[in-house]
C-alpha cells in the first residue's frame, strides 16, 4: 500500500503509525519541514492556490502508483474535491469528504447553521451584523464575555475573547469576517472520527484537552465519555443525512436546470473527522468545530488503539471492517518538541 500525505510539516507522529502498514509519501510546498526525514520518498510541490498545484499531485500518484490521497491541510480541501475523479482514473482514492461537508466545515457559519438546523447544542452565535445591531439597540442583552474568531479561521490563530464592550467593538472590526460566540465554560474535548470508504464510522475516541499551546494540544487523556460518543454519533448521522438530501437536490438541478452533476459513487464522509465540543458543569454537550481532517492529538487515538494504518490498508483492499466505538484504551499523553539536525 502506498499513501501520499500532503501538507505534511510536523505531522511526525502521524507518519510514523500510518508507516507501520505502508509506504508513506510526503509532499509539502516548503523544503524544511521536519516530517521530511520520516517519509518514504518527498516531492516539494507547489502551494495549493498554484495552478499546478493539481497537475504535481497527478503527477506523484501517477509515478508512484499512489492507492491512497490523504491531504492534511483545509486550504487544499476545496481544489482536491473538485478533481476527485481525475485521481480515481489513476487509482488513487481520495480519502477526504464530500465538497458539501467541506463547505460545511470550512466556514464557522455554516457549521453554526448546521448545528442549529439539526437541534444539535452549539453556543450561541452570531455574525459582525447581528452584534452591530445589538449594540446599537440593545447593548443590555449582551451577555459577556464573547469568543471572537475568522469564519474560515484555522486552530488558535486569529481567536481572542471579549470581555466588555470596549473590546467587542475593536475585535468584530479587527477581524476580517468574524464569528461571535457566546463564552461557555467548561471542559474541551477533542473527538477523533474515522469514516471508511461507504462513510459507515468505524470509531470515535472522546480526547480531553488538558493543556493546548498555539492552538495544538500538548497534554491530553482519552477519555470513554459514553454521552460524547452517543451525541457525536448522532452528529456524524445528521451530517451524512444532510450531504444525501444535498445529493438529491444536485440530481434533481442538474435534470431540470442542466447544472453540472455531482462526481460518481461520491460518499458522505469519508476518513477523519475532527470534532470539538465542551461539556459544562451542568454535563450539556455543546459542539464548537467540524474539521474533515487529522487533528494534531491524533496519535492518542492511534496509542490508544485504533489503527488508522490497518484500516487504511483494509479500505484499499476493499476488506470488511467492523466498527470499534467506544473500543479503545484510556491513556494520557504529554506531548514535547524534538529536534532535527541537518
Amino acid at each position: 500500500m502506498k499513501i501520499l500525505l500532503t501538507a505534511i510539516g510536523k505531522r511526525v507522529q502521524l507518519i510514523k503509525y500510518i508507516k507501520k502498514h505502508g509506504e508513506i509519501i510526503g509532499a509539502d510546498a516548503g523544503e524544511l519541514a521536519p516530517a521530511i526525514s520520516f517519509v518514504d520518498k518527498f516531492y516539494k510541490i507547489p502551494k495549493c492556490t498554484d495552478i499546478n498545484y493539481i497537475d504535481s499531485l497527478l503527477d506523484i500518484c501517477k509515478k508512484e502508483k499512489i492507492d491512497l490521497l490523504i491531504p492534511l491541510y483545509e486550504r487544499e480541501f476545496n481544489t482536491l474535491c473538485n478533481n476527485r475523479e481525475k485521481f480515481k482514473e489513476l487509482g488513487t482514492t481520495l480519502l477526504l469528504s464530500h465538497k458539501n461537508l467541506i463547505s460545511i466545515c470550512n466556514d464557522k457559519w455554516n457549521t453554526y447553521k448546521f448545528f442549529i438546523e439539526n437541534n444539535i447544542n452549539t453556543p450561541i452565535s452570531y455574525t459582525k451584523e447581528n452584534i452591530e445591531n445589538i449594540l446599537k439597540d440593545n447593548p443590555e442583552e449582551l451577555n459577556f464575555p464573547f469568543i471572537l474568531k475568522p469564519l474560515d479561521g484555522m486552530g488558535s490563530a486569529g481567536v481572542f475573547k471579549a470581555n466588555n464592550k470596549t473590546q467587542l467593538e475593536f475585535f468584530k472590526d479587527y477581524i476580517k469576517e468574524p464569528i461571535i460566540q457566546e463564552f461557555v465554560e467548561g471542559t474541551e474535548y477533542t473527538i477523533d472520527v474515522l469514516c471508511d470508504l461507504k462513510g459507515e464510522i468505524i470509531s470515535i475516541v472522546p480526547r480531553e484537552r488538558i493543556e493546548v499551546r498555539s492552538g495544538e494540544v500538548s497534554k491530553s487523556k482519552t477519555v470513554n465519555h459514553k454521552e460524547i460518543i452517543k451525541a457525536t454519533l448522532n452528529l456524524v448521522n445528521k451530517l451524512k443525512q444532510h450531504i444525501e438530501e444535498y445529493k438529491v437536490y444536485c440530481k434533481v438541478a442538474s435534470k431540470n436546470f442542466n447544472t453540472p452533476p455531482l462526481e460518481k459513487d461520491e460518499a458522505s464522509v469519508i476518513g477523519p473527522l475532527t470534532i470539538q465540543c465542551i461539556v459544562t458543569k451542568e454535563k450539556e454537550i455543546k459542539f464548537i468545530e467540524i474539521n474533515p481532517r487529522f487533528g494534531g492529538g491524533v496519535p492518542l487515538s492511534f496509542e490508544a488503539g485504533v489503527d488508522y494504518g490497518k484500516y487504511f490498508r483494509y479500505m484499499v483492499e476493499e476488506r470488511e471492517i467492523k466498527p470499534i466505538i467506544g473500543n479503545f484504551k484510556e491513556i494520557t499523553m504529554l506531548r514535547y518538541d524534538e529536534a532535527i539536525f541537518m
